[in-house]
């Protein structure tokens, strides 16, 4: 089946068929798939049934598809902390990075995620304002 092939497959179904329309239209998809050429993610639309995340999954790896850079290393970075909070035994709060080649090469081969952060000042009301809660600079600390 190619990919207008599962596209008509995929206009009857109620979960995805709102999401078609990213990239129906385009010259190429998005595609990732494995050295036997088996499909593993359609991105934004479907991933397989082969890259399920189950209790016995040992290792994952995230990739994140996005039209800004920026959005996606941050959330990129944001997922990589959240999984590694549930790595077991001497694997706990462990992220391996890889190397990523930007299609162009308008973007130099980089190491993601990386897990720089920032140091900002921001008011203590407008946090309080923001999560619908009361506390005072010191309860923040």
């Amino acid at each position: 089946m190619n990919a207008r092939e599962l596209f008509g497959v995929l206009k009857d179904d109620l979960k995805l068929k709102k999401f078609l329309h990213i990239i129906e239209d385009k010259p190429k998809f998005p595609v990732f798939y494995d050295k036997n050429k088996q499909v593993l993610s359609l991105p934004p639309i479907i991933n397989s049934e082969t890259t399920k995340i189950t209790m016995d999954t040992k290792n994952v790896l995230i990739e994140i598809t996005a039209t800004d850079l920026k959005k996606a290393k941050i959330c990129l970075a944001v997922i990589s902390s959240h999984f590694s909070d549930h790595c077991v035994g001497n694997k706990k709060n462990c992220i391996e990075p890889v190397e990523v080649t930007y299609e162009g090469g308008k973007v130099p081969t980089q190491l993601e995620p990386k897990m720089d952060h920032d140091t900002f000042e921001v008011e203590t009301g407008y946090i309080c304002r923001q999560l619908g809660i009361e506390l005072t600079s010191d309860q923040m600390h």
